[in-house]
C-alpha cells in the first residue's frame, strides 16, 4: 500500500455538517485508484497520532483526489475544524474491493443513505465516463433535502444522460415530494421494477445496509448479485453474562478482559490501550496484529493465506473464543 503527502488544494462546503477535500501529491502523480476506493488520513490531535479511512468521492479522471467527510467522530471534526487550503497530510492507500470495476456489471442499481453516497457517487461518474449511455439507477436516503450531499450534481448528471434515472427518499420533505420516510420494499419494487435482473451496491449506515439486505432478499434479489461496504461495523454485542477470557498483551504481559463477541480492538480500548484504527471495518488493514489462541475472524481483506497461518488478524473484526495472547 502506497503512502504519500498530499496538499489540500480546495474545501467545499457540501451540507450542513458535510465538507469535501481536494487533495493533490507534493509532486508526481497520484497511484492508481478504482472508483469506490478508500485511503487512510493520518492527523495529529492533542499531540497524539489519529488515523481514519475515508472513502474518495472522486472518480479515477479527476486530477486529483477527493475525500467527502461527515463530521461525525473524533478524526473527523479534527478535520473539519482544522484542514484547509495549503495544508499538508499523510494518506496511505488506496484500497478496498468495492467497486464497480472488480464487481462489474451491465445495469447496476446503487443504494445509498448519508455518507454512503461517497463511493457511489464516485462509482456512478466513473460508469458514465466509460459509458456515457448506461443504465444506472440510484436510490439514495437522507433525512432532509439539506442533507443530501452532491444533490445539484447528481441532478445535473441524471439530465445529462438519460439512462440515469435517480431518486431521494426523504424522512423531512414538502408534502409534494414523490418519497417521504424511509425505504420501503414497496419503493423499491416501484423504483426499481427488474431489480431481480440488476446487480445492487449498497452502502450506509450499518442499520440501513441490514434492514436494505432484508427488504433486497425479500423482493427475491439473489444474494451473489447484491454488493455491499460500511464503515463502522455494528456495534459489538458482548455476551450479557460474568464469562470472559484473557487477552494477553505479548510485549508487556497485561491482561485484559474480553467478552465472547467483543473485538479485539474494542476490548483493548476499553482497557486504555492504544492501537492504530482506521476503518475499524476490516478493511484497510491499520489495526494488523498477530495473535495466539483460538480466534474468529469477521474479515480477512488485505490478509494472505501466509498471514492466516501465522495468526495475523485484524483486530477491528476479530473475536476470541478462548484465552488469547497478541502482539501489534
Amino acid at each position: 500500500m502506497t503512502s504519500l503527502t498530499l496538499t489540500c488544494i480546495g474545501r467545499q462546503q457540501n451540507t450542513h455538517d458535510v465538507v469535501s477535500w481536494q487533495l493533490a501529491p507534493l509532486s508526481g502523480s497520484l497511484p492508481p485508484v478504482l472508483a469506490g476506493q478508500c485511503i487512510t488520513l493520518h492527523t495529529e490531535i492533542d499531540g497524539q497520532p489519529e488515523c481514519r479511512a475515508y472513502t474518495l468521492s472522486s472518480s479515477p479522471q479527476d486530477a486529483c483526489w477527493q475525500v467527502t467527510i461527515k463530521d461525525v467522530g473524533r478524526v473527523s471534526h479534527h478535520l473539519h475544524q482544522t484542514l484547509q487550503v495549503g495544508d499538508k497530510i499523510r494518506a496511505d492507500g488506496p484500497f478496498g474491493d468495492f467497486n464497480l470495476t472488480a464487481l462489474p456489471c451491465e445495469r447496476p442499481l446503487l443504494l445509498s443513505a448519508g455518507s454512503g453516497i461517497t463511493p457511489m457517487w464516485a462509482m456512478l461518474r466513473d460508469e458514465l465516463a466509460k459509458r456515457p449511455d448506461a443504465d444506472i439507477r440510484f436510490i439514495h436516503s437522507a433525512r432532509s433535502p439539506a442533507d443530501v450531499i452532491f444533490a445539484d450534481d447528481l441532478a445535473a448528471l441524471a439530465e445529462a444522460h438519460p439512462g440515469v434515472r435517480h431518486a431521494l427518499i426523504l424522512e423531512e420533505a414538502p408534502a409534494d415530494h414523490p418519497w417521504i420516510g424511509r425505504l420501503t420494499p414497496a419503493m423499491l419494487a416501484e423504483l426499481a421494477p427488474d431489480l431481480r435482473e440488476r446487480h445492487v451496491y449498497l452502502c450506509g449506515p450499518a442499520p440501513y445496509m441490514a434492514a436494505v439486505s432484508t427488504m433486497l432478499a425479500e423482493l427475491g434479489l439473489p444474494p451473489e448479485q447484491l454488493h455491499q461496504e460500511s464503515f463502522g461495523l455494528p456495534p459489538a454485542e458482548p455476551a450479557t453474562t460474568s464469562d470472559h477470557f484473557w487477552l494477553t498483551l505479548k510485549k508487556s504481559g497485561k491482561k485484559v478482559k474480553i467478552l465472547p463477541g467483543q473485538t479485539l480492538l474494542a476490548a483493548l480500548e476499553a482497557a486504555g490501550e492504544t492501537m492504530m484504527a482506521a476503518c475499524r471495518a476490516g478493511v484497510c488493514g491499520s489495526c494488523r496484529c498477530t495473535t495466539t489462541g483460538d480466534i474468529e475472524r469477521q474479515s480477512v481483506m488485505t490478509l494472505s493465506a501466509q498471514d492466516l497461518e501465522s495468526g495475523v488478524a485484524l483486530a477491528c473484526s476479530c473475536t476470541a473464543k478462548g484465552d488469547i495472547s497478541l502482539d501489534y
